[in-house]
């Protein structure tokens, strides 16, 4: 095989795994790809796999709370006619039947929450493969061009020093490159966000939190996980101190001082 039929052997090749790749990524709920290794579920078919599993467990964790109410009100029935314990049952079956509808609330919150985030995760995982299946392909394009040029100036060289040279067009290369790229903070779009108050992030990115005045104390917070404490008082702790942290969409930031900062990603 010439360097002419090796180089679009290649080109075949990321052409037909670009088209796996795209199938992977926008197939529908119901279809599988074949892959060397076997086949392969498209993103929407794992995501449709995992919703149903949440459903059915959340609906069966629903039922078991709707037993559960059920026969502590039936106990309550029964236990009436005792005289001496009837109040305290009756207080007893009142908190029960409260913490199962809280219970049963909470079940809900916790299915939409899902739902919300599987269907943004589709999207976005369907916007970030087209993304580099377009990266994958550009790079292949410029190494073989590359290649081409190299292989016009070095027809003596060997076989196996060839065989080298191919390893520069590998697509996984370009694609580690694209999604570094993809999460590096844009500092030319820095924010100046408020500061006690709960801001929501609209986009993924790197938060900063950063102490202005040595001798303060502050507090940082995540969905109301606190991840920055500073506390500084006249010779205990005297720094400025910072902390930055990848967030996502719908992310609730905090900072009770100094300041916070958002930067999206680039490619965001």
């Amino acid at each position: 095989m010439n360097m002419e039929e090796r180089l679009q052997a290649v080109v075949s090749q990321a052409e037909m795994d670009g088209v796996k790749w795209h199938t992977i990524v926008h197939g529908d709920d119901t279809t599988t790809v074949p892959t060397e290794n076997g086949d392969v579920p498209t993103v929407a078919k794992q995501m449709k796999d995992v919703h149903d599993e949440v459903v059915n467990g959340v609906i069966d964790y629903l039922t078991e709370c709707r037993n559960a109410r059920d026969v502590t009100l039936q106990t309550k029935t029964e236990t009436i006619a005792i005289k001496n314990e009837t109040n305290t049952i009756k207080s007893d079956t009142a908190i029960i039947k409260d913490e199962t509808e809280s219970l049963k609330n909470q079940s809900q919150a916790i299915f939409n929450n899902i739902a919300a985030a599987t269907n943004s995760s589709v999207l976005t995982i369907q916007s970030e493969g087209s993304t580099q299946v377009s990266n994958v392909r550009s790079a292949v394009a410029e190494q073989v061009a590359e290649a081409t040029s190299q292989a016009n100036r070095a027809e003596a060289a060997t076989s196996s020093k060839a065989n080298l040279d191919f390893s520069n067009i590998a697509p996984t290369a370009a694609a580690k490159t694209g999604i570094i790229g993809w999460i590096a903070p844009d500092w030319s779009r820095r924010q100046v966000l408020s500061l006690n108050t709960d801001v929501t992030i609209t986009k993924y990115g790197w938060v900063i939190m950063r102490n202005v005045v040595y001798n303060s104390s502050l507090l940082g917070y995540i969905n109301g996980y606190e991840v920055f404490h500073q506390y500084g008082n006249y010779g205990h702790w005297e720094e400025y101190n910072s902390f930055s942290f990848l967030v996502s969409p719908g992310d609730v930031v905090k900072l009770t001082g100094g300041e916070l900062s958002f930067l999206p990603c680039k490619g965001a």
